[in-house]
């Protein structure tokens, strides 16, 4: 039988192996929060002190206007009881909440214990949760699952087999022994990823997409600058260029070039290529198709110009480009209300 410290040595052990294994999904769900947050240069150094790194965000648009589409799902729930206990914990809320670490991380769980004989549902970010698996997608082939956050500064391991439940704060044990209640944890995902646990975000499909945008549109702002500010050329030796480079040429500035030498002059700057807008337009239809149509979801915002009639087909359509994430937002009200049921159950003793 082993001892309190080989259960604590052995609990942390396992989740560091797994907080190892999962260290690339993690890069890339910070990634993803980044470029919805519109920090879309992360990492990148560049070139030249002069380039620009503007971000020009896309990301953060398109995330809210599917979170605006998934916040209208709210399934009919026919049992009266559980009705009763989503209204108490306004679960709808919660869904919101999850709906946003389904969008753009890919997956969100939810889980469903039990606090001085009720239930309680807490929204988890997948940076909580650790599985034993990564290469499955089927939630039921896990056998053990940790689910690790910071609890008043302190590090708590829970670690949940279908039948046993091990808790450590810190470096203590404070539980061991068989489940309180039943395995409490639900899974939602935007997108099913084949052998995977984790799901994949629609962010994950755009990010390279951003990227290219972000380089067409500052290279263009460059190139307009260049246009409108202008490259003097000077001979070598014939003007004073620390003060042309520091001041530029400002309205009325006067340049003194010494005698005998070439009068400064504009270099010619010539047009924004053709090129550079119709790949600007290109990345757009690009972006709005891959993010199941950005423009529709525009046209929603736009009820002024908008008939109730299109308006309408525009919802619908756009509710069925986001049919994987609205079906995985009715499964899990029905697994929560599942596991809402069983936990009475068990409580009443039925």
């Amino acid at each position: 039988m082993q001892s309190k410290k080989q259960i604590v040595d052995e609990v942390l052990a396992d989740y560091e192996q797994r907080k190892n294994a999962r260290k690339h999904l993690e890069s890339k769900w910070r990634t993803n929060l980044d470029f919805y947050h519109g920090d879309q240069y992360q990492g990148v150094n560049k070139q030249y002190f002069w380039q620009m790194t503007e971000s020009f965000n896309h990301v953060g648009p398109l995330v809210e206007s599917r979170l605006a589409i998934l916040a209208e799902v709210q399934p009919d729930i026919k049992d009266d009881l559980v009705r009763a206990v989503f209204d108490k914990l306004r679960f709808h809320r919660l869904v919101e909440e999850g709906n946003f670490w389904q969008e753009v991380t890919g997956t969100v769980f939810y889980k469903v214990t039990k606090q001085n004989g009720q239930p309680v549902i807490t929204v988890c970010s997948p940076f909580e949760i650790y599985p034993d698996r990564l290469d499955v997608a089927n939630f039921a082939e896990i056998k053990s699952l940790i689910h690790a956050k910071n609890v008043d500064g302190e590090l708590v391991v829970e670690r949940w087999s279908r039948d046993r439940l091990t808790i450590i704060k810190g470096n203590t044990l404070t539980y061991d022994g068989k489940l309180p209640y039943p395995f409490p944890f639900v899974r939602g995902t935007s997108e099913l990823a084949a052998g995977q646990f984790f799901g994949k975000s629609v962010v994950d499909r755009v990010i390279p997409v951003q990227r290219a945008y972000n380089a067409i549109k500052n290279r263009r702002a460059e190139f307009m600058s260049r246009m409108a500010c202008g490259v003097v050329a000077v001979e070598d030796g014939s003007v004073d260029l620390d003060s042309l480079e520091i001041d530029g040429l400002c309205p009325g500035k006067i340049i003194v070039y010494k005698q005998g030498y070439q009068q400064p002059k504009f270099m010619e700057a010539g047009v924004i290529p053709d090129e550079l807008t119709k790949e600007e337009d290109r990345l757009l239809n690009e972006f709005n198709t891959i993010s199941c149509g950005g423009d529709l979801m525009s046209l929603l915002t736009a009820r002024a110009s908008v008939g109730e009639g299109t308006l309408t087909l525009i919802n619908e359509q756009m509710k069925r480009q986001l049919r994987r994430p609205i079906q995985s937002i009715e499964d899990v009200y029905e697994q929560v209300a599942d596991k809402i049921l069983t936990l009475l159950g068990v409580e009443n003793g039925k």
